[in-house]
């Protein structure tokens, strides 16, 4: 950029003084010159303008109806960015004082010699270059940032998508399964999976990248790719074996590793029908059971993974348990507000939470920011004892969902206490309205071109029914419905309701809504725990 692509404008009611500073400009290089001669006019026109339509404006103090500290006041609080000069000869200190607040750049007397304006201008000029190049750079920045954040939001997603939680907010029998997953920055150095190898024994692992960046979170998602990979295969041909697996991981973590690098992981199968933990820990936290009122810790049989391990040791467990915990360093090393680690607080409380919510609420309100990634592997035998206070088949069509949920609170009114109640009759307008589109629309697949399209459909088929059975002990209320439908992938709903603006958004209010949210294998029925108020 030159001097004569810059944009000059004189304000001066006087046109003789106008005549000279245009000659000086023109002489000095500048060609593009606009003249206001009444104040008002510049104003009105200042309000039209857009950003650097104006380089640098001469403003007269002197001038009727508005005088120059109020013409320099609009211009920089409409464009601040515009360079300000003032001619005046006044050496009046209170009125530069004041124009200085206001941030006029420059001072000139109308009588100023040639060679000082020249300089002048030379210096104002070269900083209106620099304004535009800083302007050029912060673009420039701004796209980097920009792409920086697309690329990372493609990582959290691919990382999201490798991860395989086949069995998060499902229940099994009487057990109960729930994860927990928060990176504590972009790109997390803990993946983790969950996969059902049978009706009865569950696959679970924690894989943590030990160091920060790339490199760690590289090592951690390909490790459980590749987990994930060898056991659906070996599901697949009903081969799947612990050891095995164990073996296989391990070689191929080390296979990727740099020289400097270490992996903590825990392998862990459970059989929920035998009672029976298997478990391979390299270096994470302890994995926790409880069994009763008692507290068990498991403590890590081997250390981190590094290139040069050659041997490792796998446990077993072979004693009864209420309840299993498998955790990354975010949950147990991050400090609580007591200024301790909050595994000491955990160790006094793990026994009296049930769902891993209160788990979840009691970390979240203890700790203001956790210290590392932070996943949580819980399962739960639900051990509680309950009644069933409502039972009823509901006909899925929209009229009588609508009468149902209307009348609900009306027939259950004495059996629960308000608030509970109202988050009942809430989910369950919600669940229902998923099991009629589910269930009977077969719109489940389909549902973002649905309302993208805004199109309507009507069933025309036979009659649906949902069975309700609403359930209570001392410690939480359970919904309890089965649609007897063809189900759906939960796991995968879950999944994109990280980032999927149709899918997962109803399971995503539910699990706000209540404490926990549990379905079958088959994705037709659904158990909604919520904890009874005192």
């Amino acid at each position: 950029m030159k001097k004569e692509d810059l944009k000059v404008v004189i304000v001066d009611d006087s046109k003789s003084a106008y005549v000279v500073l245009k000659i000086m400009l023109r002489k000095v290089g500048f060609k593009h010159i606009r003249y206001f001669e009444h104040p008002l006019d510049y104003v009105m026109y200042i309000k039209t303008i857009k950003e650097d339509e104006i380089d640098i404006v001469f403003v007269d103090y002197e001038m009727p109806l508005m005088n120059g500290l109020r013409v320099i006041h609009y211009t920089k609080f409409k464009h601040p960015e515009i360079i300000s000069i003032m001619m005046t000869g006044t050496q009046n200190s209170q009125i530069k004082e004041k124009a200085i607040q206001l941030g006029v750049n420059e001072f000139m007397s109308k009588g100023i010699d040639y060679p000082e304006f020249e300089a002048k201008m030379n210096i104002l000029s070269n900083l209106r270059f620099y304004y535009y190049k800083s302007k050029a750079h912060q673009k420039e920045l701004e796209k980097v940032v920009k792409y920086k954040d697309q690329q990372e939001n493609l990582a959290v997603q691919k990382q999201l998508k490798i991860i395989e939680d086949k069995i998060s907010n499902h229940f099994y029998n009487n057990y109960l399964f729930n994860s927990y997953f928060q990176p504590r920055d972009i790109l997390s150095g803990d993946s983790y999976s969950t996969i059902a190898i049978d009706e009865n024994r569950f696959f679970l692992s924690i894989v943590d990248g030990m160091g920060k960046g790339v490199s760690a979170s590289l090592s951690s998602v390909l490790t459980v790719s590749f987990m994930n990979y060898s056991i659906l295969k070996s599901i697949e041909f009903n081969d799947f074996n612990f050891e095995r697996v164990v073996q296989d991981t391990i070689n191929y973590a080390k296979s990727i590793m740099l020289d400097d690098e270490a992996l903590s992981l825990a392998i862990v199968e459970i059989d929920i029908q035998k009672e029976q933990i298997k478990y391979m820990n390299m270096g994470l936290p302890p994995i926790y059971i409880i069994d009763g009122m008692s507290l068990i810790k498991i403590r890590p049989n081997n250390i981190p993974l590094i290139q040069k391990t050659t041997n490792y040791n796998i446990g077993i467990y072979d004693r009864s348990f209420d309840a299993v915990l498998i955790a990354s360093d975010g949950l147990f090393e991050s400090i609580s507000k007591d200024g301790y680690p909050y595994f000491i607080r955990y160790k006094q409380k793990a026994t009296k939470f049930y769902l891993l919510d209160e788990l979840l609420n009691d970390f979240q309100s203890n700790v203001s920011l956790p210290d590392d990634d932070t996943t949580i592997l819980y399962i739960k035998k639900d051990t509680d004892e309950y009644q069933t206070i409502f039972q009823q088949d509901i006909l899925l069509t929209k009229k009588s969902i609508e009468d149902f949920v209307n009348s609900l609170e009306f027939k259950i009114e004495n059996k629960l206490n308000l608030k509970v109640l109202n988050k009942v009759v809430f989910a369950l307008n919600e669940l229902l309205m998923n099991c009629y589109e589910h269930s009977v629309l077969k719109i489940s697949k389909n549902k973002h071109e649905i309302i993208q399209k805004n199109e309507k459909i009507e069933y025309n088929g036979n009659e649906k029914f949902a069975t309700l059975k609403i359930l209570r002990s001392k410690r939480y209320t359970i919904v309890d419905l089965d649609d007897n439908g063809d189900g759906f992938e939960v796991s995968r709903v879950l999944k994109s309701s990280w980032f999927d603006k149709y899918h997962g958004r109803g399971i995503k209010m539910l699990k706000k809504l209540s404490n926990g949210i549990y379905y079958n294998k088959k994705g037709n029925r659904v158990k909604l725990y919520f904890k009874n108020e005192e």
